[in-house]
């Protein structure tokens, strides 16, 4: 296999993700055929040195490539460029974006199951455009990939000067992500950041150095207060959820700082698999507090629970995120919370905007998610009605002197 010349020489501005320079940098050498397939590239120290960088800044762009399909990282054998990266030229990935400003933006949803949570800011995106004088174009897409990228096409014929992604599904492969974006002659807005994306995220990702912004924080924050003291995150299990991942950093990062156990529970939310951790959670019934990635998972732990003969909130105490209306009807009540809608509806089309004129409006204030306390989470078994709400007010006053 060809080995890259180490001596190459590398010249990168510094800026707040370095490690996406340093991707740019070799997909740049790929595109122009200086790297072909099975090229061996150097070491992340080696590299570090060129790139006057740390070598963990590197391997994070190598992980970062590894991601997108671009290269291979071999265990004892070190990192090679692979086939599918030439790809490149022959698709047109690296396409020049057009920048206009106009009053149409394009929205592209994947079809898959929504959920409330999608619906919803769907509408409000619908309501917050009406108020700025911006039409939307909505369209579905089976998939976000280069073959979807004729969507774009599309909407630039339709005088749209930007698209917004406001939800791309958990099972969404990074790849088809990043080559997305890049053949889209329109910018595009991120409802999430996603690794060498994370410009196009209507939030800067660079300003949340740790969890105490975040909903996790709150989360688990929130079920420390109560008095617990194993607090467990129920996710899915796909590689593509990029934003669980981010919050699986979040948690874990949490629990070690309060010196708890760190337990996690990824399902493929088949009945089966809830009951696969249930049963591994069993022991600790009447001490565990379960964090949802989401409302519907929620919904099917619960149920699942149950089955088993396990009772909410006394066996499993659990938390939710996104405020399902559905969870007003649940046996019991759902306990969850939720980012307001006219919060991600405004800084998406404010950023798609700013991205249609070359400039960037990422939302850097961080807004306190709400708490909808019913429940399922044991507060007000465990505190009564007036204690809960000091609890609430504690957290959003520390919350506010970050």
């Amino acid at each position: 296999m060809k080995e890259i010349d180490s001596s190459l020489e590398t010249s990168l501005e510094s800026t707040p993700h370095k490690y996406q320079g340093i991707c740019d940098d070799i997909l740049a050498r790929i595109e122009s055929g200086e790297l072909p397939p099975g090229t061996r590239l150097p070491g992340v120290r080696a590299l570090g040195e060129q790139y006057g960088c740390n070598y963990h800044t590197v391997r994070h762009a190598f992980e970062t490539l590894a991601e997108r399909g671009y290269v291979e990282l071999k265990r004892g054998s070190g990192t090679f460029v692979t086939e599918r990266a030439v790809d490149f030229k022959m698709r047109k990935v690296a396409t020049e974006k057009v920048l206009r400003t106009t009053d149409k933006i394009g929205v592209l949803l994947p079809l898959k199951q929504w959920g409330y949570y999608v619906t919803s800011l769907i509408d409000q995106l619908h309501h917050m455009a009406e108020d700025m004088g911006i039409k939307l174009n909505i369209r579905t897409v089976t998939e976000i990939d280069i073959h979807s990228a004729s969507l774009a096409r599309e909407f630039l014929d339709q005088d749209c000067c930007a698209i917004i992604l406001p939800w791309i599904g958990e099972d969404q492969h990074a790849a088809g992500l990043h080559d997305f974006i890049r053949a889209s002659e329109l910018p595009v807005v991120l409802a999430n950041p996603a690794h060498g994306l994370e410009a196009n995220c209507y939030w800067d990702p660079s300003v949340e150095p740790d969890a105490s912004h975040s909903d996790t924080y709150l989360q688990c924050s929130y079920l420390r207060k109560l008095g617990y003291n194993k607090i467990a995150l129920l996710g899915p299990d796909t590689e593509g959820a990029e934003y669980f991942q981010r919050k699986l950093l979040q948690y874990s990062r949490w629990c070690d700082r309060e010196d708890l156990p760190n337990l996690i529970g990824m399902v493929d939310r088949s009945e089966k698999d809830y009951k696969r951790i249930i049963k591994r959670w069993a022991p600790m019934k009447g001490e565990l507090a379960v964090i949802a990635y989401h409302d519907e998972i929620a919904f099917e732990f619960m149920s699942a629970a149950a089955s088993k003969g396990f009772s909410i909130p006394d066996d499993f105490a659990v938390l939710g995120h996104n405020n399902n209306p559905n969870g007003l009807r649940s046996n019991p009540p759902l306990s969850t919370m939720l980012l307001p809608y006219e919060y991600v509806a405004k800084g998406m089309i404010g950023h798609a905007l700013a991205l249609s004129q070359g400039k960037s409006a990422q939302l850097v204030q961080h807004e306190p998610q709400a708490f909808y306390i019913r429940e399922s989470c044991g507060g007000r078994a465990r505190l009564g009605v007036d204690g809960v709400e000091k609890v609430v007010k504690e957290l959003m006053d520390d919350f506010g002197k970050r």
